[in-house]
């Protein structure tokens, strides 16, 4: 009877317009007939009663591309922000094998990997409210439109279906983009590994048709999983893939996402897109996966020093727009993957303000994605390296492709500018006919581009990742380089291990102690370089670089010369920092660096005035409220001036600051106590128990603090 009583409040409406039915829905669950179509709600799928109107639609009939389509049939679930406990189970009657039910998303939709017929019956499992369409998936999957060329672009799609493939193919036809576009679609109801050893064999058997070509890639979205395993695996690996790698939203390092209580929980609109698209798969996109581990065990993509012929060029395409939830898919990403995630290499092209499936339809990504192609496919930077190292290709051309490069990267001049700017003032900080050490790209390919332009050509630089390769060594050795090795001595080089620290000692490693111990050309290492004071010599700042020097630890005279009169900040000043990149801004910190050790070593000597006047210059380079290290430094100088309320004032402003060391503040407190203000000490170290209940350290100094009151 009581089942009779529940199902008689369900109302069925056939009206002109489209047919609905609606009805509460309890924590008893229930279940809603709409033309055939069956929504079967368990019990506890809602948190609270709900009125739930199921809405049958009729919508265009179409095909995509990726070669699925729609059959004008469509149901909506009302609320669409409705997210059920448990999923919901749906049936219709169907006869035809290849069709399923896709979730509406963007200004396309996922297919739901759950979704099957069987016994003549589509069934799927649904997690949420939104729109739903009933589907045609494609007969096989595989590469589509190949033909017999020598060089082509592979796009690899994504479970996402829209038109972002047409209007990418569209865009690569507008600008002229010269090879054919093959498109690789694949079963999602496969893992990432299977997929990408289909399209091992798919590529094998084009290889079969056609001989030899080549592929320039561009992936999107999950895709970029499934291409980057293929090339990462020697098992797999066909060499076809050129130099120009590109990867669109690409959750190389997974997605919150990937678990259903986080989808559950979070705000972005996409947040369910991989719970319905890769269903029992999406396990892989959880953070530290075997699928994921897998891929990261084995490396990078393939060449490198033993085959640089085979190197890439990679760059990810990303996203970042705001939403209202917590995870950093949400605060700082693209809805679905984090900035983070899509870090496949220490540097990647300044993200784009859309979110993730906007990313894959805006023509203008379309056109950088273009350019990066059409710029990587002409060289890879290792193999292009050793034709420079070996005179066939002349130095200036290295300068030219990075100009492009880093424009690409950027998209905007003043980030260009404010680095050429930043490493221009860096080499102003070198004492003449030096060996500059550096780290990486924002401080060694600026520099060598400036050297182009004929400013400080008497620096050797020396970027100490490629001086582990004995090409680049023999190179520089021909351009002025003090070191005194035959070809023959400098193969017998190898990275080795340190018999008494049993630290790792690379071939770089050695090069630099050998050139610190000659005296025919000075040694300095750039600020940016990790850890210089592993090589075992005192260090002098100096400016943006560090010196040789067992004198004082910074060069006062020289740094403050150059911070304050000889160094450019035209570019810098000429924005708000906020709208730099962040690796600029990063960069930038380092003049903040400086002048906060300045400050250090102007109150060592009691220096006060020019101290504060340096640690205020240093507040220019970073972010308001961000610089709680400059505020606590101004605390020490002030009371070393005896200034106790100023101190107090700049105690208060560190501690306000959300990122603020525990240790620094127990430190705060002991200065507290010794200011003679142990009530404000206990308050502060009773803050810190918040963050350590139970610690036992904190408790003994309040313990004494209160025994001193």
């Amino acid at each position: 009877m009581r089942k009779i009583l529940l199902f008689s409040v369900v109302l069925v409406f056939l009206h002109c317009s489209s047919p609905y039915v609606e009805r509460i829905i309890t924590h008893e669950g229930a279940m809603m007939e709409l033309n055939g179509a069956v929504f079967d709600i368990p019990e506890n799928s809602v948190q609270e009663s709900t009125l739930v109107k199921i809405e049958k639609k009729s919508t265009s009939k179409r095909t995509y591309e990726q070669g699925y389509n729609l059959t004008g049939q469509a149901f909506t679930i009302i609320p669409d922000t409705l997210v059920f406990e448990k999923p919901i189970h749906f049936s219709m009657p169907m006869t035809k094998q290849n069709m399923a039910l896709g979730a509406k998303i963007g200004n396309g939709f996922v297919p739901l990997a759950n979704s099957i017929v069987e016994n003549e019956t589509l069934r799927a499992q649904l997690w949420h409210g939104g729109e739903y369409y009933v589907i045609e998936k494609p007969l096989e999957y595989g590469i589509k439109d190949h033909s017999d060329v020598d060089n082509a672009l592979l796009l690899v799609t994504d479970p996402y279906v829209s038109d972002y493939v047409k209007k990418f193919k569209y865009v690569l036809r507008q600008n002229e983009y010269e090879y054919p576009v093959w498109t690789y679609v694949y079963d999602m109801d496969k893992s990432i590994e299977d997929n990408s050893y289909y399209l091992a064999d798919e590529l094998k058997k084009l290889h079969e048709q056609y001989g030899k070509f080549r592929l320039d890639i561009v992936s999107f979205g999950v895709g970029g999983l499934v291409a980057h395993r293929y090339m990462v695996d020697t098992l797999l690996y066909h060499k076809d893939i050129s130099s120009a790698v590109i990867a669109v939203g690409t959750p190389f390092l997974g997605s919150n996402f990937a678990i259903i209580d986080s989808a559950k929980a979070g705000a972005s609109p996409y947040r369910f897109f991989y719970v319905d698209g890769l269903d029992d798969n999406v396990v892989e996109l959880i953070s530290g996966s075997d699928a994921l581990l897998w891929t990261h065990e084995r490396g990078n993509l393939p060449g490198g020093y033993g085959e640089p012929e085979e190197s890439k060029n990679f760059a990810s395409i990303r996203g970042r727009i705001s939403y209202a939830g917590d995870l950093p898919e949400e605060t700082d990403g693209d809805g679905l993957v984090s900035l983070s995630s899509t870090m496949l290499t220490a540097i990647e092209p300044e993200p784009f303000s859309l979110g993730h499936f906007e990313l894959f339809e805006n023509a203008g990504v379309h056109g950088i994605i273009q350019d990066f192609v059409q710029l990587y496919n002409t060289f890879a930077w290792l193999d292009f390296f050793r034709k420079v190292w070996q005179g066939e290709e002349p130095f200036s051309k290295i300068n030219a492709i990075w100009e492009k490069e880093a424009r690409l990267h950027y998209r905007n001049a003043i980030n260009f500018d404010v680095l050429v700017e930043y490493n221009e003032n860096m080499l102003k900080s070198v004492p003449a006919n030096s060996i500059l050490i550096t780290n990486g790209d924002n401080d060694t390919y600026p520099s060598w581009f400036l050297q182009g332009m004929g400013v400080r050509k008497d620096i050797i630089i020396l970027n100490r990742s490629l001086a582990n390769l004995k090409e680049y060594l023999k190179f520089l050795i021909k351009q002025g380089l003090p070191l005194e090795m035959t070809d023959g001595q400098l193969e017998t080089l190898k990275h080795d291990y340190d018999k008494k620290t049993g630290k790792a000692k690379t071939i770089s490693d050695k090069v630099i102690n050998m050139l610190l111990e000659q005296n025919k050309r000075p040694v300095v290492f750039a600020t940016t370089v990790y850890s210089p004071e592993q090589y075992g010599y005192p260090l002098r700042l100096s400016g943006l670089v560090y010196e040789i020097s067992d004198k004082e630890v910074v060069d006062i005279d020289k740094t403050r010369e150059l911070l304050y009169n000889e160094f450019s900040y035209e570019k810098f000043f000429s924005v708000e920092l906020a709208s730099l990149s962040k690796p600029i801004q990063s960069l930038a910190n380092n003049y903040a660096g400086i002048a906060h050790e300045l400050s250090i070593a102007l109150s060592d000597l009691q220096m006060y005035d020019e101290a504060l006047e340096a640690n205020d210059y240093a507040k220019r380079f970073v972010k308001s409220g961000s610089y709680y290290f400059l505020s606590y430094n101004d605390a020490k100088i002030y009371l070393k001036l005896g200034m106790k309320d100023k101190a107090d004032s700049a105690f208060k402003a560190v501690l306000n600051n959300a990122g603020v060391d525990l240790s620094v503040k127990k430190d705060i407190a002991e200065y507290y106590y010794g200011m003679d203000m142990k009530t404000r000490a206990i308050q502060v170290l009773a803050e810190c128990l918040k963050e350590e209940p139970g610690n036992e350290e904190i408790l003994e100094l309040i313990k004494k603090y209160q025994e001193g009151l």
